[in-house]
């Protein structure tokens, strides 16, 4: 069995993050190193966490290589975005002149800058990185005896004697 040195610092980030990390599964690997801390076997922590032996001389390993931050994270790496170079170009289009729907703004991407991408990619683009929000549009009622313009007469001359 391998001995372990855990700093206090990282005996206190141990003991918060096994509870308050907001991942998960981060949460079971901090709750690993604690048992680890405390001088547990490596089979008694497989057992307690509801893990395999071999996860645990994993966990650990990595721990030895990279401490904390070794743990917390999970290898995973997401690709580029292929409009990230353009997003100010289409940031400053799009803010000019706002695009009527997802498939005017993805047919306006693909203009400016060649790439094609689907509506929904297109609606968190729009959503998350611009910060636009959908916008509900209805017809306004008009009266069944009167004409669009007959309207718009009544409603101006109404609006006119309000002020």
């Amino acid at each position: 069995m391998r001995r372990f040195e855990f700093t206090e610092e990282e005996l206190r980030t141990i003991a918060h993050e096994r509870y308050y990390h907001p991942n998960p599964r981060v949460q079971r690997r901090m709750e690993i190193l604690w048992l680890k801390s405390k001088g547990e076997t490596h089979e008694r922590i497989a057992e307690l966490a509801k893990v395999g032996r071999r996860t645990v001389q994993r966990l650990l390993d990595s721990f030895e290589k990279g401490r904390l931050e070794a743990v917390r994270s999970f290898g995973e790496k997401g690709r580029e975005n292929g409009l990230a170079p353009h997003w100010e170009t289409l940031e400053a289009s799009f803010r000019e002149r706002p695009p009527r729907s997802v498939a005017e703004a993805r047919q306006r991407i693909k203009e400016l800058t060649g790439i094609e991408r689907g509506f929904t990619q297109v609606r968190l683009f729009l959503k998350d990185r611009l910060g636009f929000h959908w916008r509900k549009t209805g017809a306004v009622p008009v009266p069944p005896k009167q004409s669009v313009e007959e309207h718009a007469r009544t409603q101006a001359a109404f609006f006119e004697g309000a002020a």
